[in-house]
């Protein structure tokens, strides 16, 4: 991007489309977690949540977490790459709880919501203005207290960067 041309902002994507930041999907509680399964383990629903809640507890404090990352090169411009991540993510279970601009682009958050397999997390991407040869997207997820999250983090990453790409191709 030049100089006489102003890359376009994060709160100018947001202004005008009219959205504001917003959490996504919770997904599961550890309340309702334990209500489906302590049966199984002969334990009452707040035995097992206990047991949820304090192996979380060791393994973020141990520094267990299940990371991943990926990058994408999309040949749209920023403008477009920009503007398709905040409403993919915006509109998905991820949510938007952070955006800014940067340096060289934007740095956008969400979240992952807890299931049966794993606990919630985050996910954060850095879309990069590499002007003519279009747009990089730098994404990763990170779910803590936790080595194994069953490949959570791959598929939300993989599925907010296809459906922000298809929807990039549109704008």
């Amino acid at each position: 991007m030049s100089d006489s041309e102003p890359r376009v902002s994060v709160r100018a994507i947001l202004a005008q489309e009219g959205l504001a930041l917003a959490g996504g999907d919770k997904g599961l509680s550890d309340d309702k977690i334990a209500k489906q399964l302590s049966g199984g383990v002969g334990m009452s629903a707040t035995e097992f949540a206990g047991v949820i809640a304090g192996g979380r507890a060791i393994g973020e404090h141990l520094g267990l977490a299940n990371k991943r990352q990926v990058t994408r090169h999309i040949a749209q411009p920023y403008a477009s790459v920009l503007k398709a991540m905040i409403v993919t993510m915006r509109g998905g279970a991820s949510g938007l709880t952070l955006a800014t601009d940067t340096r060289d682009g934007a740095y956008l958050e969400g979240g992952m919501p807890s299931d049966m397999l794993s606990s919630a997390g985050t996910v954060a991407f850095d879309v990069l203005d590499r002007g003519a040869q279009g747009t990089e997207v730098a994404g990763a997820s990170e779910v803590k207290g936790q080595i194994f999250a069953w490949g959570k983090g791959d598929r939300i990453l993989k599925d907010i960067l296809d459906k922000a790409e298809q929807l990039a191709r549109r704008y």
